[in-house]
């Protein structure tokens, strides 16, 4: 056991796992549909200022991840404060890790990624969530209404057509079920597809994945009977702003920098180990835990151009 433990330190776990962030797909599709994405070196700062009169506050994230308000100018930058991500603590039993080491890691990469990836999905909905909410573009179900319908998706269209172009539809799943049924219950005769062709909308259902911010029950980073409407093309261009900071894992981890120079936007930090844990039978077992860190900016810089719908 001692020779396992030395050989696998946190370092060298660290190494061996690399960065948790897909090269071909370095965004969500929330993020990447809906915001300016771009990158900051280690020591940079992030500015924002107002390009549009009418407008003079955003909404980002704060450093303890709660939304806020920055104030903004026509003349004058605003810094936003970049924000850590961590997530939870995944472990990994030594001899699993002595026998399939590769595989064993692959996956919790993997899940590492998965759960970086809901972080940023759940804090771009509660920006849009802050956003509608200013607006006064929150929309519920009418008088004799049990479903979301093609009507509520006219007005949320409504909402935000003077303010953007180009427009997506994330729904959850019960909102997505609604739409399924439209076709059934509302017209028979006419295409579902056909229309939103014609109005320009493109749906994306948010149904997979849970997870458990401050709490220890996980959750959709979209509940299911939500939907929100974002006009992608605006006078700010997106009209949502996505950082992630590139990390010196240098002063970070101590280890070498990638042997293209480039420096990582996340990192896995492994626990000094051998950490003692209990499975699900009460079964005590050495292991090594593996988090997922990222550092970002998130901020909505057009709130006109975001609708949502709850359905009650």
């Amino acid at each position: 056991m001692d020779n396992i433990v030395t050989k696998y330190s946190a370092l060298e776990l660290s190494r061996i796992i690399g960065e948790p962030l897909n090269p071909l797909k370095p965004f969500t599709d929330v993020v990447s549909i809906i915001a300016e994405t771009d990158t900051a070196e280690p020591n940079e700062y992030v500015y924002y200022f107002d390009v549009l009169a009418e407008t003079d506050e955003v909404y980002t994230l704060a450093s303890t991840g709660a939304i806020t308000t920055e104030a903004v100018s026509t003349d004058t930058p605003t810094a936003f404060t970049f924000v850590d991500i961590g997530t939870k603590e995944f472990t990994v039993s030594l001899p699993a890790l002595a026998n399939s080491k590769e595989a064993v890691l692959a996956r919790k990469l993997r899940t590492i990624n998965n759960s970086l990836d809901l972080y940023e999905n759940s804090y771009m909905f509660s920006l849009m969530s802050t956003a509608s909410g200013t607006s006064g573009f929150q929309n519920t179900l009418t008088s004799g209404t049990m479903t979301f319908n093609y009507a509520n998706l006219i007005q949320m269209l409504q909402d935000i057509v003077d303010y953007a172009d180009n427009y997506t539809l994330f729904v959850g799943s019960t909102i997505d079920r609604d739409m399924l049924l439209w076709n059934w219950n509302d017209n028979k005769y006419q295409s579902i597809l056909d229309a939103f062709k014609d109005l320009g909308v493109t749906k994306i259902r948010m149904g997979h994945g849970d997870l458990a911010i401050d709490s220890a029950t996980g959750a959709r980073p979209l509940t299911s009977n939500t939907a929100y409407l974002v006009g992608t093309s605006t006078t700010v261009g997106k009209p949502m702003l996505f950082v992630r900071k590139k990390l010196n894992d240098i002063d970070l981890l101590g280890a070498a920098l990638k042997q293209d120079g480039t420096k990582p936007q996340r990192l896995v930090f492994a626990s000094p180990n051998p950490i003692t844990t209990a499975g699900s039978s009460g079964t005590r077992y050495l292991a090594v835990g593996l988090t997922g860190y990222e550092n970002i900016v998130a901020a909505c810089i057009n709130p006109y151009a975001v609708s949502r719908f709850i359905r009650a």
